[in-house]
């Protein structure tokens, strides 16, 4: 190997891992986060599923790979080994073309560090960009014209399912470079052939595949790019890592130490339902409510809105609450806003909201699902052991949790006709802190007593900092509240 060789591959090892490194410890929970908005099952309806949205081999790859995300250290591993081994396909690249001519091969350094600077998360562009490195190697190393002409034709129909539309005309650009340097320009013209092809090809695939509609053939170039340093990545991490901690039930953590509570003084919305969410799940809602610029009970959750964030932070807000069918709801709501219409954290969070509402055979149906990934061995058999003790233990059937939709009603009432079903339970007291702070937010004193009186759970006991603010407030008015 020269030296400019080994100069050159030890550039990239160092890049590598600096971007293994950076992005596994900067961006931890984006890489969780990942491996739950994934889905991968070995059964013959997903690969279907895959060539409806093409390049299929290359996403089925992405969603395989994907599952491993858990840890944010494999996560960056993969990634690192993808943009790696393109650096390197890259390079020999270059250096065939340019004969050996070792300054001009350094330019394939560039596409791993843009690969990693603009499309940071985006693994299937990443290995988009890894296959076109590698049919083109192929195609350089073949001798022959004529097998060149065979190997371009089956380039496009493998490539097919490997690359998108526009990646496969930079293919055929490639090798028509090559053709023209190697040969000259009059025989780089048989390439029209695999041209005609390509353009061909889209019709012949739909109409094989009759569920794929024409006009999303030929596609865009279907990459996120997005700066790895941009504002967006960061909030991004940020709002993911207040969903682990919630979900990890890190209240304390995430109102101090991921500082929730002073972004959300600052202004950040999702940050403020968060805060308010380990508040209240900590106990201390009704006494730091005024801690924060709350100004109507809306700002607890985001009612009757759609969206991932949205659903994300409901399930967790009903979960907090011990509403398991509202988390069974939102779960559901927000696998279908993913690219494969379902994800893993959607499907195990689905399993232990039907584990808690007795619902065991919905259950057993989503288990079925993930026993035929890769990773949820252990979570399966977790699942069907607490499915067994369940059934063991239970002695009666759960009653409804209530007796209209959920959300049909503003938040206090819903909260209060909510709460009647909990009996003394933390969950209750919960629900009527909820109730009686709404009722704050608005100012609605009469509301406000007959919450606190209806469920008494203040009697002989101190009002929390909130609710006696607001009773002297009203006090020094003109109302008579006695509470």
């Amino acid at each position: 190997m020269k030296r400019h060789n080994i100069i050159y591959y030890s550039v990239l090892v160092a890049l590598m891992l600096f971007y293994a490194i950076y992005t596994a410890t900067k961006f931890p929970y984006t890489y969780i986060t990942m491996e739950g908005d994934d889905f991968w099952v070995q059964t013959w309806d997903f690969w279907q599923l895959k060539l409806a949205t093409l390049p299929a081999f290359t996403n089925w790859v992405t969603d395989f790979l994907m599952q491993f995300y858990r840890s944010p250290y494999i996560g960056a591993a993969i990634q690192t080994l993808v943009l790696g081994l393109t650096g390197v396909l890259a390079h020999i690249v270059l250096r065939l073309f340019f004969k050996d001519k070792g300054f001009l091969a350094w330019l394939g350094l560039l596409p791993p560090i843009l690969l990693g600077y603009y499309c940071t998360f985006d693994l299937s562009f990443q290995l988009q960009c890894l296959f076109l490195f590698g049919l083109t190697l192929i195609y350089q190393i073949i001798p022959n014209l004529k097998a060149q002409l065979l190997w371009s034709i089956l380039s496009i129909v493998l490539g097919f399912l490997l690359l998108r539309t526009p990646m496969l005309f930079l293919l055929l650009l490639s090798f028509a470079l090559i053709t023209f340097k190697s040969h000259n320009w009059k025989k780089s013209l048989y390439l029209i052939a695999p041209l005609i092809l390509l353009i061909l090809m889209p019709i012949v695939y739909s109409q094989q595949v009759a569920f794929i509609p024409f006009e999303e053939r030929y596609q865009a170039w279907g990459g996120h790019f997005e700066l790895l340093t941009s504002r967006y990545n960061q909030s991004a991490e940020y709002m993911e890592k207040l969903v682990c901690l919630s979900n990890e039930e890190k209240w304390e953590e995430m109102l101090y130490k991921a500082h929730a509570k002073s972004e959300a003084r600052r202004g950040n919305g999702v940050a403020l339902r968060y805060a308010l969410l380990a508040e209240s799940a900590l106990g201390t809602l009704p006494e730091n409510l005024f801690d924060y610029p709350i100004r109507d009970e809306n700002l607890f959750l985001f009612p009757h809105q759609d969206g991932s964030v949205a659903h994300q932070f409901n399930r967790l807000f009903y979960l907090n609450l011990g509403v398991f069918d509202e988390v069974f709801h939102h779960a559901e709501e927000y696998g279908l806003l993913q690219d494969n219409g379902i994800c893993f954290s959607s499907l195990r969070q689905m399993v232990d909201a039907c584990i808690e509402e007795g619902d065991w055979e919905i259950a057993e149906k989503y288990l079925q699902i993930l026993s035929k990934s890769t990773c949820h061995q252990d979570f399966v058999r977790n699942s069907k052991a607490k499915i067994l003790t369940a059934k063991k233990e239970k002695t009666k059937d759960i009653p409804l949790r209530a007796d209209n939709f959920v959300g049909g009603y503003p938040l206090p009432v819903e909260m209060l006709r909510l709460a009647r079903y909990y009996g003394d339970t933390p969950q209750q007291k919960k629900m009527t802190d909820y109730a009686i702070c709404s009722y704050i937010l608005r100012g609605d004193a009469n509301s406000f007593m007959i919450a606190v009186k209806a469920f008494d759970i203040y009697k002989d006991k101190q009002f929390p900092k909130a609710y006696s603010l607001f009773v002297q407030s009203f006090q020094a008015g003109e109302g008579q509240l006695v509470p």
